[in-house]
């Protein structure tokens, strides 16, 4: 690995732990994990539609580029968000089938990406 490529692994490895950092931070807490992350409450929605503008140019890349473990690496992390979100709202008693139906349509597409990995042999 060239010292470029190292340097680049290097900083993505860095995001990767200020993510945990700041996932830890909200873990106990939500609420007060994003004040003390200068996150406002009130900017929540406007907050979501950046996550969701982001989470549409991931999913569209990740299609495009057709890697079934970069699909299967994707998948679980969408499949999570979606039956966490679905755990809190049933939680809650408030609806949460569109969140359980995207978390379950997640794992029959990770369960038929990786029959087709078998099926054509190429792990």
């Amino acid at each position: 690995m060239s010292v470029i490529e190292t340097a680049a692994l290097g900083l993505v490895w860095f995001g990767v732990a200020v993510t945990g950092v700041i996932a830890s931070i909200c873990l106990y807490n939500p609420t007060a994990g994003l004040a003390k992350l200068n996150h406002e409450l009130d900017q929540l929605p406007n907050v979501m539609l950046g996550r969701y503008i982001a989470i549409f140019g991931f999913s569209f890349f990740a299609a495009y580029y057709a890697d079934f473990i970069v699909l299967i690496a994707w998948l679980t992390t969408a499949g999570f968000m979606a039956l966490f979100d679905a755990a809190l709202y049933a939680r809650q008693n408030k609806p949460y089938g569109t969140h359980l139906a995207a978390g379950i349509l997640t794992v029959i597409a990770i369960i038929l990406i990786v029959a087709a990995i078998f099926s054509n042999g190429s792990l």
